[in-house]
């Protein structure tokens, strides 16, 4: 192996509660040898967020390293064209690396074109049949059974692929990214022990000092009576796992950290610097968009498509169940408004008028609209395209 050469390893919607660093009481505790000894001697970052929490918007967020707000993209679309900037792997391939993208032959078919920042002299290693069709992606008929002998074939790919390319005489940067199932696995969060096994196989071939894990996005993972994603600003959603060698001489870090800022850490192996982080569920003139502020334990959420506000203290509160935007609250059942603190116990109410003004001003300054035109014409667009979904699903 290349000690210089750096891999990047993400997961597709993989919540932190799946894995044991972050969850020590989970299913999968001691059965992921691997990564649980690279948590173990790395950095282990609590507070690591995602600029978006789908797949796509994700990698535009991480490899432009600008947020959705920051960029020229109105809406989720397929892009005519590449990334006029430099990308991160443009930026790597300056620092003397050769650039391999390796994921499932689905995101080159499907995905590609809707990211479009891969750099100008990245090569693309689409694995077929490396991913398990299931979930809203994939509707099917019966019951699907995990089998271990596709589980082995998936890893066995894995490690062929990786063996065309790999040269211990050469830099390389590999971003990986593992789909939301692996074959031979038929849920998500269900395949851990087959996605370790693949974390083994990069070990073969990466020094454990340049190993990073992460993900693109969570899922709702039942929060708020949601499993999707995509559509949700939440903690479950954004708050991603990453896992790093040891940095600073730190075993944890809990500093607010995006994944729009993950080249620092890959390779100048520094912690970036920002007071406010932001994560969108739609670029600027999607109707459905929400915009996520963060600041500290705070996060503030704004709704475009009805303009209500949420904001939660995850230290207090780390289910985001009480919104803490307003001093008075509603009794669904008694019809009566009364104040806030006089329901909700909350050590810090006398604090929040100054932290709600902070976090809108912080919304405000980054906010991007279209015309009120253009406005009524995506919100229309958006309602075809939802009442078609419906339907067809219901056909399925």
């Amino acid at each position: 192996m290349n000690k210089e050469s750096i891999l990047f390893l993400t997961k597709d919607v993989c919540c932190k509660d799946y894995l044991s660093c972050y969850k020590p009481n989970c299913y999968w505790a001691g059965k992921m040898p691997n990564l649980e000894e690279l948590a173990a001697k790395g950095t282990i970052f609590n507070n690591y967020f995602t600029a978006a929490p789908s797949s796509n918007m994700s990698y535009r967020g991480m490899f432009t390293m600008l947020f959705p707000h920051e960029q020229t993209v109105e809406t989720y679309k397929p892009l005519d064209k590449d990334f006029e900037g430099d990308t991160l792997f443009d930026k790597a391939t300056k620092a003397g690396y050769e650039c391999h993208v390796v994921w499932d032959i689905s995101w080159e078919k499907d995905n590609f074109v809707y990211a479009r920042c891969y750099g100008k002299n990245t090569t693309l290693h689409s694995i077929p049949d490396f991913r398990q069709k299931v979930g809203s992606h994939y509707i099917h008929e019966g019951k699907l059974a995990n089998n271990d002998e596709l589980a082995k074939k998936t890893v066995d790919t894995l490690r062929k692929e990786l063996m065309s390319f790999m040269d211990p005489n050469k830099k390389i940067f590999v971003w990986c990214h593992i789909p939301h199932v692996l074959k031979g696995r038929v849920e998500y969060g269900g395949d851990m022990d087959v996605y370790d096994q693949c974390i083994g196989v990069f070990r073969e071939f990466f020094s454990d000092e340049n190993i990073f894990i992460s993900a693109d996005h969570g899922n709702m993972n039942g929060l708020k009576g949601k499993i999707g994603y995509g559509f949700d600003v939440y903690e479950p959603a954004i708050c991603i796992p990453l896992i790093g060698p040891r940095i600073n001489n730190m075993p944890v870090c809990n500093q607010n950290i995006s994944n729009v800022d993950i080249y620092e850490l890959l390779f100048n192996r520094t912690i970036p610097q920002r007071e406010f982080l932001f994560s969108d569920s739609a670029y600027y003139a999607q109707p459905h968009r929400k915009t996520a502020v963060i600041w500290g334990k705070y996060r503030y959420i704004y709704n475009k498509l009805d303009k209500s506000e949420e904001l939660y203290d995850v230290e207090w509160d780390p289910n985001e169940n009480f919104n803490l935007i307003s001093d008075s609250v509603y009794d669904v059942d008694r019809h009566v408004s009364t104040p806030a603190c006089e329901y909700y116990f909350y050590p810090h109410w006398d604090e929040l008028p100054q932290i709600r003004e902070m976090l809108r001003n912080e919304k405000n300054k980054i906010w991007k609209d279209v015309s009120q035109t253009q406005n009524t014409y995506f919100r229309l667009k958006h309602k075809i395209a939802t009442a078609y979904l419906k339907m067809r699903r219901k056909k399925i």
